[in-house]
């Protein structure tokens, strides 16, 4: 690269995963560290896309209210439950699912209920309920963590993958970049959390199985990841997908129309969004993450298959256009989806 052509980038990479895995491929790309912004190509004032959309999709109980708003088949049924509200909740909850032969049943059958903190997504503190007196023991005992949560509709009969003996549960991350000067973007692939344990049913004693973070204690893997790409099956579920996501998008645009327009000041935000599907092949949403946790370790699975190759697409379909400030309305590599 001349020097003409130099370019130049102003990233820490002990800031986030997401500046890491950047600073590593723009040094490969042939891209400088520069310590002044005035130099930079691509600094990290890029990687702050609107903080107001950013907290809405990754606060669980911000993303519940726009879904139940704009588009609430995209997602189970879900409730925005906290210390103050929750005896209203449960009661409602009662009144509209529980009736049965003219009094309200503390339990049915067929619905189960997760209950999920707001702001934490590392799988802890995650609690299924069978009864509705198991939700209200909850809310009642001193020692539990408090604060803003979703009570969601437990997906009973999730479409499972053949393990050796049995099924287990998954759920699919895929990548979606949300700019403020050329719409949304999903990267087409994505991967496969498959719960290490078998899928027991209607057994919820050890919450393993049920659960698909990859980490549910610091020190043991409760998943396996695999590429999207290596399971035909995905091919259907791909679409849902597009189309959850793009009536997601078109909610966000009419709450918050803004941070969607383009401006001077060219930002990004990557976003890796969590999905579920039933028996019947339907695909649902499930959560969002900013800036999740990339891996950086060179030999984490999909680093060299997924990875490698996304950061690549970034690159080439994001920071470079900014860099050049030519900005292409379809980019070769990510699908636009708004």
């Amino acid at each position: 690269m001349s020097f003409a052509n130099q370019y130049y980038f102003n990233l820490s990479a002990a800031k986030s995963p997401t500046s890491y895995q950047l600073v590593q491929h723009l040094k490969e790309s042939g891209w400088k560290a520069t310590r002044v912004n005035w130099r930079a190509h691509f600094s990290e004032a890029n990687l702050q896309f609107n903080p107001q959309v950013a907290e809405t999709l990754e606060y669980k109980h911000l993303l519940a209210e726009i879904v139940s708003k704009h588009c609430p088949d995209i997602m189970p049924l879900t409730f925005q439950i906290n210390d103050v509200n929750w005896s209203v909740v449960l009661n409602q909850i009662a009144n509209a699912y529980y009736h049965q032969n003219g009094q309200i049943a503390d339990q049915i059958d067929s619905l189960k209920w997760i209950l999920k903190p707001a702001l934490l997504n590392n799988g802890q503190h995650i609690h299924v309920f069978e009864r509705l007196s198991d939700i209200e023991h909850f809310y009642l005992t001193p020692n539990r963590l408090g604060g803003e949560h979703v009570l969601q509709r437990y997906l009973t009969e999730p479409h499972l993958l053949q393990g050796p003996k049995l099924g287990h549960k998954y759920s699919i991350r895929m990548f979606v970049i949300l700019t403020n000067y050329n719409g949304v973007h999903i990267y087409p692939d994505g991967y496969f959390n498959i719960a290490l344990h078998p899928y027991p049913g209607n057994e919820f004693q050890n919450l393993k199985p049920h659960l698909t973070n990859e980490h549910l204690s610091h020190d043991e893997f409760n998943v396996v990841q695999i590429p999207t790409y290596r399971y035909e099956l995905f091919k259907p579920f791909y679409p849902q997908i597009k189309t959850i996501l793009s009536e997601l998008m078109n909610a966000l645009v009419k709450e918050y129309p803004y941070p969607f327009q383009n401006t001077i000041d060219k930002t990004l935000g990557i976003f890796g969004f969590d999905f579920m599907v039933d028996t019947r092949e339907k695909v649902w949403l499930l959560e969002a993450n900013h800036g999740p946790c990339f891996p950086i370790e060179d030999e984490h699975p999909l680093q060299s298959s997924l990875y490698a190759p996304f950061w690549k697409a970034v690159l080439e379909d994001f920071i470079f256009p900014i860099a050049t400030n030519k900005i292409n309305d379809k980019n070769p590599l990510f699908e636009k989806i708004l």
